[in-house]
Order: structure tokens, then sequence, then C-alpha cells
């Protein structure tokens, strides 16, 4: 039988025109490399293509390249974002292993050097020399994620981005890892670049990116005056903390949670270097200015981790309400999925993480379009793509109504309205963590689904329930609860002038509360009354 190309991307956000072979993702290489079916793919494709964002822009080369090679029977490329193609053959793998080999010598003593430096840092004195709200704001986001054109992370960062200038008077220095798609045209984005050390090593990596993102810090700032640095939390972040004391300049954290806790709770792992990622974290807390959180959960885990509360804001995320709203049509969006306009369909929107409980939706499926009476008319839209979808799809699959559900795949961020109008009921199923803590998230999907008025299920926990009224603005279930997820549906289905009243208030409350003009106003408004204060 003739052999196929394989095409690996880094990204569904990636993928290009239609290949004529057989097309993963890079995740799913993973979940293959890490199967008993690996041994049975060797040599299995003839030539072997992965796109990825750069050449060391991603976890372990080495041993991504020694399996790229495995899979491919006659050559194997690497080929970058600017188009630049790298062939993996003996000569490329024997450089990669020296690099690999060399990592593994070196890297306790870089992080003893690593951890000398943090000492340092944390005896600095953050006595900031201005007191005025003078220069230009700084945006600083340096996570290790690239390729990403929709999720909740995008929306919050465009949304701060996109309002600062209108708060500040300046517009912003956007210093970021990778292109978001959403920041306003105006504003310049400024790329960080330079090649990762330590890629080979687990979490090592993400240390040794803080002297490419303090280069370029310096590189893009040169002698211009900032008025205050605003640092995006990431795993092992602390080259912005690193600059701001270094140039007496204001700094806010924006914290959306613990990564030493998200790695181990949700990732399924310690950290490589966990007490220097611990450290990290306590540098950034310890010498922030102001730290903003998204919710009451994350507030009191900062303060029994030590930060005073003084320097706190809880700020939930937000919506550009002008972008979602309940005028867009979604027509167009159900002609692509053959979907009838007389459906009464319930959305969900997300990169299906752990937290997400996509996996619950799916389980109500079966129950509601298998309903007698309602079942014939409801759909079912799962928006997106990532960890847990292939869950998903199995439970859909299983349930043997499949004809009843869409998939979309990856929706770019700006395209999301259309989908979400596409739709009649939207739900936010999200489940407890699974030590019993409380749920510290702040969805951005349910300001979304309240900004195009859309009839809402929500999980009744924490910031939902803060934000949402049961019966008033959504309809709250137990978190986890099928039956429960499935009765509100099967309700909602069934009471159209139901689904108008809590869509027509939630798209009120929104408006007066929940926009990222109003989220951005906040932080900014905060760390002017804490530069204004005597004594700081």
């Amino acid at each position: 039988m003739k052999k196929k190309d394989l095409f690996i991307y880094y990204s569904n956000s990636m993928m290009g025109s239609s290949r004529t072979g057989e097309v993963i993702t890079f995740e799913s290489l993973v979940r293959l490399a890490k199967s008993r079916a690996f041994i049975k793919s060797i040599k299995k494709y003839k030539n072997v293509y992965f796109y990825c964002p750069s050449f060391t822009g991603f976890a372990r080369p080495f041993l991504t390249a020694v399996i790229c090679r495995l899979l491919g029977s006659k050559t194997c490329y690497w080929v970058d974002k600017e188009n630049n193609h790298l062939r993996i053959g003996i000569k490329e793998l024997c450089r990669q292993f020296s690099v690999f080999f060399k990592e593994q010598l070196t890297y306790k003593t870089y992080l003893r050097t690593v951890k000398e430096e943090l000492a340092d840092l944390l005896k600095e004195e953050h006595c900031k020399t201005q007191k005025s709200f003078e220069g230009i704001p700084c945006y600083l986001r340096c996570d290790m994620s690239y390729g990403y054109i929709a999720g909740g992370s995008i929306g919050h960062i465009a949304g701060v981005v996109n309002n600062l200038e209108q708060i500040t008077g300046n517009s912003p220095l956007f210093i970021s890892s990778d292109t978001i798609p959403t920041v306003d045209h105006a504003i310049i984005q400024h790329i960080i670049k330079g090649e990762v050390s330590f890629g080979n090593i687990r979490d090592i990596s993400s240390i040794a990116y803080n002297e490419i993102c303090y280069d370029a810090l310096e590189s893009f700032i040169g002698n211009k005056k900032i008025m205050f640095l605003y640092q995006r939390s990431a795993l092992n972040a602390y080259a912005g903390i690193k600059y701001a004391l270094k140039n007496q300049i204001p700094f806010v954290l924006e914290y959306n949670g613990s990564e030493v806790w998200i790695s181990g709770k949700w990732g399924g792992r310690k950290l490589k270097a966990n007490e220097i990622s611990e450290q990290i974290e306590r540098l950034t807390f310890d010498k922030a200015d102001l730290i903003t959180c998204v919710s009451r959960a994350l507030q009191e885990q900062l303060v029994q981790n030590g930060v005073s509360e003084s320097k706190i804001i809880v700020n939930p995320n937000g919506v550009d309400p002008n972008k979602y709203r309940p005028e867009l049509s979604g027509k167009a969006v159900r002609k692509i999925f053959n979907i009838d306009q007389d459906k009464i369909v319930v959305g969900f929107i997300g990169t299906y993480g752990a937290w997400h409980g996509a996996e619950i939706l799916a389980q109500a499926f079966a129950n509601t379009v298998s309903s007698r009476e309602y079942g014939e008319k409801l759909h079912f839209m799962f928006i997106g793509d990532g960890q847990r979808m292939p869950d998903v799809k199995r439970i859909i699959s299983s349930s043997g109504f499949q004809e009843k559900c869409s998939f979309t795949g990856v929706v770019p961020q700006n395209e999301g309205p259309d989908y979400l109008a596409a739709c009649d009921i939207l739900v936010s199923p999200q489940i407890k963590n699974p030590d019993g803590t409380p749920f510290f998230g702040s969805p951005t999907k349910l300001f979304e689904y309240m900004a195009m008025g859309k009839a809402i299920i929500a999980s009744n926990m924490e910031q939902l329930a803060e934000v949402c009224e049961n019966g008033k603005t959504a309809l709250l279930c137990e978190p986890g609860s099928v039956s429960e997820l499935s009765d509100a549906i099967l309700r909602l289905a069934s009471d159209k002038a139901l689904r108008d009243r809590l869509g027509a208030n939630a798209r009120k409350e929104v408006c007066e509360k929940y926009t990222w003009e109003i989220h951005t106003k906040k932080i900014v408004e905060a760390l002017q009354r804490k530069m204004e204060a005597p004594n700081v």
C-alpha cells in the first residue's frame, strides 16, 4: 500500500490549506508517542512535516525530532512560521543530541545561579521614584504558548491592552511572546524573539526564557518613560518584576492562579524545579505594587500566601459589548453546519480544559436529545477544541445521536460572536477543583454569553454564582450534576419567554458591570491611588 505523508501542526490554528496526507496536531503526536500504537506507526508515513512556531519554541525538541524522524520512511522537515525548513536527518539529530546532552550536564548549575539571582531580587527595595502617572503603560505577555487564536486568555489580553489608551491617555507598549489576533491594529505588537535554552528539560526552559524576555524589555523600552509595567502571570515568569526593580517603575501583576498548583493538580505532575517556581511566585507577589486577580478565591489564596490585602484588587473578567451583541445573526453559521433555523441550539465555547466541564454537557446531551417532547427540537454545538475534546467526542459518539451534534473545531476569537449568535442556550458547566479548594476562575465565556443576550445555564459555585442570579440572569445548576443540567436545558427549550427574559437581564447586567473598559479602569485607578498614597 502506498504510504501517505504526515503533517503535524503545533496548534489547530496553524493549519493551512488542505494537505494530501494525514493531518494531526502536536498534542495528538504526544498522545501517539505515549501509546502502544506508536511502535506500529514507525516508518508508517513517507514524508513527515512538522509546522511549528520556531525551531526552539516548544518543549523537548530532541525527543520531538526523534519521534518525527521515526514516523517517516523518507524525509522529515520542520517548518517554522517564517516558512524556514529544517531537515531532520542524521546530522541534525546528532546536533540536537549534543545540545540535549549539554543541557543535562549543566542545568543544575544553571538553577543554582537562578536561585541566587532570585534571592538578590527579593532583597532589593522597590522605592519607585515616580509619584505621578506620566509616560506610557507597558504590557508584558511572556508565557511560552504560541499559535493560539482563541480562548479566555486571548480575550483577556486584548481586553486590557485595547483599553489602556482610553484609560491612561497613552497608547500602550505591548511586548508579547506571540501575536494576539484581537489586539487593535493601531497598537504595535513587539514580539519577543530568541533561542530558548534548556528546551529539552521539562519546565527549565520557561525559567531560561526570562533572559530573553528581559533583553526584549530593555530593547523595546529603550529610553521611553514607562508609566507602569503590567505583566500577565505565567509559569516561572519574573523578567517583568526584575526590570521594574532595576528601573524603579510601578509593577502590576495580573494573577490568574498558581501555575505551580495547576501543574500539580490539573497537569498531574510536580514541576522539575518546583522550589524555584515557588520562589518566583513569592518574588512577584512580594514586589508587585498591585496585584489584580479575577476572583475572591484568588484573593484569599494570595492572602494565605502572605500578600497584603491592601495591594490586591478583585477584578472579574469582562467583555466588549460592542463585539458581543444580540443583534448578530447566526444564520450563516447554522447553514455551514446544516442546522435548521427552527432548531433550538445548545452551545458551549472553550479550549476544553480540565475544569471547563464540557464532558458534563456531553453527558447531558444524550439525556436531552432523547427526550420525547423536545429531543427533536434540540441540536448541540461544541465550539472550539482542546485537551478534553477526545473525551467529549467519545461520549457523544456512544450516545447514538451524533447527527444532533456539531463540532466546529477552533474558531478565531473575532468569529466567536457569530458562532454564539447561532445558539439559543449557552452553557458554562465548570466543575469543582479536584482537591476541594474553591474554584478560582472567572470564565470569560460567561461574560461573552451575557453580552450576547442569550439564555445561560451555569454552575452554581464561586464567581459564576456571584455574577449570575438564578432565575434572573441565568439558571444555576449543581456543578457536575448531569441530571440538573439536563433538566435546565429541557426547561429552557420549552420556554422561549424565559430564554428571552434571562438573556435581556444578563445583557443589561454585563454592560453595567463587566466590560473590559470597566475592568481596565479599575486597575489603573487602583494603581494611581497606591502611587499617590503617602509612604509608598
